[in-house]
């Protein structure tokens, strides 16, 4: 009848109508995430930045042109701080150049016995093909 292909309508209609609210809403979830990931990533950017300018580049002991006294207890602590900071730093730039030097060999190490072990594979498949097509 008339008013069942009408409601019929109406109820396809409506179908439509939330599919396409569904497809909005999944739509609008994604540009959300994504706009999460971007923020995150931006913040870890700006902290770095941020890490970065905190830090100072030099240290100078006496760079307010007013007199000092170089043998004073402030500043003589100063300067030992100073000194033990730049052996620490020295000592942790050794330890990153040796841990990467052992790293180097130990990568150069496992890409040979990944090459020796490419060839026994591939010798174990040329047997193993010459053995098929003895047998066929």
């Amino acid at each position: 009848t008339k008013a069942e292909h009408k409601l019929q309508v109406a109820l396809l209609e409506s179908e439509r109508c939330e599919e396409e609210s569904k497809h909005q809403m999944i739509g609008l979830q994604r540009a959300s995430v994504l706009q999460i990931r971007y923020c995150d990533r931006v913040r870890g950017q700006l902290a770095a930045q941020e890490d970065k300018a905190g830090r100072k580049k030099g240290t100078r002991f006496v760079g307010d042109g007013l007199p000092c006294m170089l043998t004073g207890d402030a500043f003589v602590a100063q300067v030992i701080t100073y000194e033990n900071a730049m052996e620490v730093e020295a000592r942790e730039k050794e330890m990153r150049a040796k841990r990467r030097a052992e790293h180097s060999e130990e990568l150069a190490h496992w890409k040979m016995e990944e090459i020796e072990q490419k060839e026994r594979n591939q010798a174990t498949r040329a047997i193993f093909e010459a053995q098929k097509a003895e047998w066929e």
